[in-house]
């Protein structure tokens, strides 16, 4: 059998290179991809239910890494884009590992399609404190500052923080540095949260496992013993939502028990 590759879909505002702490390591068992972004081809604009963004993934893996044989392993969004795509396309995956994934369903479903019609979405993913957001520092040095202070950043080791800091930003043709995931699509990308997964893992034969951050807000363990029911193998590692940039040794050292060892389906 060809040896699988690792595919790797990082979270929403956080460019793929962000993760370089954690992955780079990796390349010396297996090939490892990373997805830079989502949400940025005008192809591909972000709509509902993260549908373009799965077009766009699926797209970016008919060039990158055609075939099968994957390990998709992806955080926040981009393990739920990750799990999307397995639905369309399950033969590329010989397994889903999903860090801290968004992936609500039943009840949490129902109340993200009601704050979408509502109006309220803001108020219930981070898009609302997301908006407005900085973009701009006059250099490197002064944006890592900044991103110190932040309380997401607090926990993050400090050589993920460094590379989330080069990864995720560019020149600015005006003058010093700004963010390369734009603001306006990682808001956009917060109020299309996938709200039609429930049921959706009776469509999957695939091994499925979900990480969870000890302090994480999202997938609590109500949300952990549920998703387990759905047949899903749950663990957790220390950290909140971020725990693969605040512990990449300890997550990278679980990638590779899981991989070694895949969950049955």
């Amino acid at each position: 059998m060809p040896t699988p590759i690792l595919h790797f879909a990082p979270a929403n505002g956080f460019p793929g290179g962000s993760y370089r702490s954690l992955l780079e390591p990796l390349k010396t068992h297996f090939p490892v991809v990373t997805l830079d972004r989502l949400g940025h081809h005008p192809s591909y604009p972000v709509n509902n239910n993260w549908q373009n963004l799965t077009h766009e993934f699926l797209a970016h893996l008919d060039q990158q890494v055609p075939g099968k044989h994957l390990i998709g392993v992806g955080h926040s969004l981009g393990g739920v884009v990750t799990y999307l795509a397995a639905l369309e396309q399950p033969e590329r995956f010989e397994q889903l590992i999903l860090l801290d994934p968004p992936l609500m369903t039943g009840l949490d479903s129902l109340g993200l399609k009601l704050a979408k019609r509502l109006g309220f979405i803001d108020k219930v993913t981070p898009a609302g404190i997301t908006r407005g957001r900085r973009s701009h520092w006059p250099d490197q040095a002064s944006a890592l500052a900044y991103f110190q202070g932040k309380k997401l950043f607090q926990n993050f080791h400090p050589q993920a923080l460094a590379d989330y800091v080069d990864a995720g930003t560019e020149a600015d043709p005006k003058g010093g540095i700004k963010l390369r995931f734009e603001p306006k699509v990682e808001v956009a990308i917060f109020r299309n949260l996938a709200d039609h997964l429930t049921g959706s893992h009776k469509k999957l034969n695939l091994p499925v496992t979900v990480i969870r951050g000890s302090e994480t807000d999202l997938i609590t363990p109500a949300r952990a013993k549920k998703l387990e029911k759905m047949g899903f193998n749950c663990q957790q590692l220390p950290g909140g939502h971020m725990f693969p940039l605040e512990n990449p040794e300890a997550t990278r050292k679980l990638l590779l028990q899981l991989i070694q060892q895949p969950a049955t389906a």
